[in-house]
């Protein structure tokens, strides 16, 4: 999982007895914190296609979780407080303040719900891409630990996305058993879902979702899981003329 010959973009900083690798790039007032799905081995790179295109206006940021890109391993357990007060400690240590607008995709739309439920004040706002919500992990299917610690064996996944994916149903039940931060303006861009494992009426989980905040939208994609390198345009100029108006 290492790359030895390719040096961090950003800045590592030491959290919780282990480096974490923070990428910021833009000088605008407002944070956008990126935050990786589970398994996407290289965040910074992974959301470079979005990013790019909003960094002129707004600072960028991408934390890269313990075990992601060039964050060491913490072989600790992976509960939504843990991996939450790490995030907030890499920010401090590189001198981000809050407010943030999140920006999940995937499985770290639990961090970013539990984030603002826990921390209202430090969430500006929740630009979802195809995240999850607690729902679905209700119906979606975990492939088999085997499987899982094979890819990990294989160099494939770090052991922090091996145990953060077999903590992922409890850290569901976590965000659910909390009120949902409906307060928070949230922008979730849905996917068509096929490639959603056991989840067919995926745009019909997020939708309903998000019908009880107060300040929601959401737009249909025509594409997979990872929108934000099929459509990166179209997410951009939505994301401009939601932040205008927050």
């Amino acid at each position: 999982m290492r790359r030895v010959k390719t040096p961090c973009p950003g800045k590592l900083v030491m959290v919780n007895g282990h480096q974490m690798h923070v990428f910021s790039e833009g000088q605008g007032k407002e944070a956008f914190v990126f935050l990786s799905g589970g398994g996407t081995r290289w965040p910074t790179e992974d959301f470079k296609p979005l990013w790019s295109l909003l960094s002129d206006r707004y600072r960028i940021v991408v934390v890269e979780k313990s075990g992601y890109g060039w964050s060491e391993a913490a072989q600790t357990p992976r509960d939504l407080d843990i991996i939450l007060e790490e995030s907030r400690e890499a920010l401090r240590l590189c001198e981000i303040s809050a407010p943030y607008i999140l920006v999940p995709h995937s499985m770290s739309g639990l961090e970013a719900l539990y984030w603002a439920q826990k921390y209202p004040n430090e969430v500006r706002a929740i630009i979802g891409l195809d995240p999850a919500i607690p729902e679905a992990y209700e119906i979606l299917k975990i492939p088999p630990m085997f499987l899982i610690r094979l890819l990990c064996i294989l160099g494939l996944a770090s052991s922090d996305m091996v145990n953060e994916v077999s903590s992922v149903k409890a850290n569901a039940k976590m965000v659910k058993n909390l009120p949902t931060p409906i307060d928070t303006p949230v922008y979730f861009f849905i996917s068509n879902g096929k490639r959603l494992l056991g989840i067919k009426n995926w745009e019909e989980l997020l939708t309903n979702f998000l019908s009880g905040f107060t300040s929601q939208k959401h737009l249909s994609l025509k594409c997979g899981h990872y929108v934000h390198r099929y459509e990166p345009a179209k997410i951009a100029d939505e994301i401009n003329a939601f932040v205008e108006n927050i």
